[in-house]
């Protein structure tokens, strides 16, 4: 399983913060005995810039596993989203993330739609349409949510194996 390339795109996103990627690390190793040492640099890691480090070398090795396809900016992308519908950023704020992405020319999909753009555009003048935009955004979405059910799961099973 992908885990840490998942771990890094939850991150990038800033779905999840410092807390968070602490706790998640902080319980597989109270729940396990042995456990690979990038796990370990991962609960200390104090900042984003830490963190990418300590998974850096297992990352790169998961890139060449099969099983790591999926495309980055779309799940960072459905990340935003799912951070929308939680009422953790609001409508502005996605506007905001959804045009940085799109300047920064990010390889997602989302930006290949012409009713993407339709809808950015729109956005620019204040005008939007929920409707257009969840049916837009939602299967990014649904990748982001898978992902994070396999890191959620992963805490899980590493129990289990205890």
């Amino acid at each position: 399983m992908p885990i840490v390339n998942y771990l890094h795109t939850i991150v990038l996103s800033k779905y999840w913060n410092t807390n968070q990627w602490q706790s998640w690390a902080d319980c597989l190793i109270i729940c396990n005995d042995n456990l690979e040492e990038w796990v370990y640099d991962v609960a200390i890691a104090k900042s984003r810039e830490e963190l990418l480090l300590a998974i850096a070398h297992e990352k790169t090795i998961e890139i060449f596993n099969k099983e790591t396809l999926y495309w980055e900016p779309d799940v960072v992308i459905g990340y935003y989203y799912l951070m929308f519908q939680e009422s953790r950023i609001k409508l502005s704020e996605l506007f905001e993330k959804l045009f940085d992405e799109d300047d920064a020319s990010s390889e997602s999909e989302f930006f290949d739609s012409q009713e993407a753009k339709r809808i950015l555009n729109q956005a620019r003048r204040d005008e939007y349409n929920l409707e257009k935009i969840d049916k837009i955004l939602e299967p990014f979405a649904k990748i982001a949510k898978k992902q994070l059910e396999a890191l959620q799961h992963y805490v899980r099973d590493k129990n289990v194996e205890r």
